[in-house]
């Protein structure tokens, strides 16, 4: 879409994105050029007019501040470096001081342009603390009388457009690459990479030894036949009054002595073993198990057939949550054998045949960090934007790997997210992942890129949870 005329109001700004972002049949092409819409626009002041449509792209068609600052861009390059707005934080502007042999008449001068310079009487000064556009600096330009002084202005004006605008440029803008090497486990004789705990070798069969049903399991059962709240209502013999009381123990009866037809111990038990999907156990394992628990269980005081049966949904979660929990162990005494035990050269390889790399445009925080614990001015974050930190320390942290960024005690730092596929490095447990805090790469020698650094901060109340955290770390 196409606009010659100016955009004067946010309803000609809205109505040039409505029209350009109506699309009902669209569909994507493999060209990413054309999955994109495109509105081109004419200015005299482009700062303004880029600010205009951010400001509808966020109010009119519900996009977040963040993504318009990437929406708008100038089609000289020239225009761009006076969009200051759409850069904050990312651009630093340098007052241009000129002395002039006369003192310009700034009362003749329009106030966007007069709230741009100032004027030192002293020392003769013309001090420029904005950029000025070329039409800004005609108008300045007419404010002085000599051609000496106007062509002062008009270069000092040219300065204040071009090199007096400092960009900021983050480490991915710059083309660096932060790639981590991950943990990698030899099976078989080859080399893969340790992403999945179930790639370990650990026994698939249930032992009969575990088929009881433990104290919870019976305390679980038991409550299942309560009721939360209830009580009797009665009528008292000799005064004929209705009296009501509440009873905590009231225990349900539904025909628990009833011997439910076509149904035994056997029957029972099949029905369980359907109801259970676990793939990692063979049918006769998993048969052999609940025959055995439920057998168990029907030795018991006050559990019968009938109650098991009334019970059974209730006897299928139970089995899961042990069969769970059992399969958890198997596999966290296989994880601390093949990580920690002998031999552990062998099989656990840190090289950079597996290596997560961070990429330009893979980095995609849930939330972004919006100066809730604090404002500073990142130099170091690999990327422009900065995922969110749960605590003031870990804004303090990240303030502090900065600093020894900036002193060249390391390259550049990231913010790294939790469990966001294709934007987190993470390191396999037993049960579940570990995602450092923060990644940092180190200075390297002869144009090598130095060692990775994992920071991961916590508090002294989580040392002691997180030992299997910093077991896996330091391995």
């Amino acid at each position: 879409m196409v606009s010659m005329a100016s955009l004067s109001s946010a309803t000609a700004v809205e109505q040039l994105l409505g029209r350009v972002l109506r699309q009902p049949s669209a569909s994507h092409r493999q060209a990413k050029a054309l999955n994109q819409s495109y509105a081109f626009v004419v200015s005299s002041n482009f700062a303004e007019t880029a600010g205009a449509l951010r400001d509808r792209l966020v109010a009119g068609a519900g996009f977040e501040r963040r993504e318009v600052g990437e929406f708008v861009a100038a089609a000289k390059a020239e225009q761009g470096r006076l969009d200051i707005e759409g850069h904050a934080g990312r651009v630093v502007v340098r007052p241009v001081a000129i002395t002039l042999t006369e003192k310009p008449d700034l009362k003749s001068v329009p106030k966007p342009v007069r709230d741009k310079v100032s004027w030192d009487g002293k020392v003769n000064t013309l001090t420029i603390s904005a950029p000025l556009t070329e039409d800004e600096a005609a108008v300045l330009q007419a404010s002085v009388t000599s051609e000496a002084a106007a062509a002062a202005v008009a270069e000092a004006a040219e300065i204040s457009r071009t090199t007096a605008i400092e960009f900021f440029q983050t480490p991915a803008e710059l083309g660096q690459r932060l790639r981590v090497p991950q943990l990698a486990l030899r099976l078989q004789g080859e080399l893969q990479l340790f992403d999945d705990p179930e790639v370990l070798d650990y026994p698939r069969d249930l032992s009969a030894f575990d088929a009881t049903p433990a104290g919870h399991d019976i305390t679980a059962l038991g409550a299942g036949l309560r009721v939360s709240e209830g009580g009797e209502i009665d009528i008292d013999g000799k005064s004929g009054k209705v009296i009501s009381r509440f009873l905590p123990d009231l225990q349900r009866d539904l025909g628990l002595v009833y011997q439910p037809e076509h149904w035994d111990e056997v029957r029972l038990a099949a029905w369980l073993c359907r109801n259970l999907p676990e793939p990692s156990l063979t049918h006769a394992s998993k048969q052999a198990f609940v025959a055995r628990w439920l057998t168990d269980l029907l030795r018991r005081d006050g559990f019968t057939l009938a109650r098991a049966n009334l019970q059974k949904f209730l006897l299928r979660n139970l089995l899961e949550a042990r069969i769970r929990d059992l399969r958890r162990q198997a596999v966290g005494k296989a994880f601390q054998q093949a990580l920690f035990g002998e031999d552990v050269a062998a099989r656990v390889a840190v090289t950079d045949q597996f290596a997560f790399e961070f990429r330009v445009q893979a980095y995609a925080p849930a939330r972004d960090y919006d100066n809730r614990f604090g404002s500073f001015d990142f130099r170091k974050h690999f990327y422009g934007r900065i995922g969110d930190f749960d605590s003031k320390e870990e804004f303090e942290c990240a303030c502090r790997l900065d600093i020894l960024a900036q002193q060249g005690r390391m390259a550049f730092w990231v913010r790294n997210l939790v469990r966001r596929e294709g934007s987190s490095f993470f390191l396999q447990k037993a049960d579940g992942r570990f995602y450092p805090d923060f990644l940092c790469q180190l200075p390297g020698t002869a144009g090598q890129p130095g060692p990775i650094l994992a920071v991961e901060y916590k508090g002294a109340d989580r040392w002691l949870a997180a030992q299997d955290d910093r077991m896996i770390g330091e391995l």
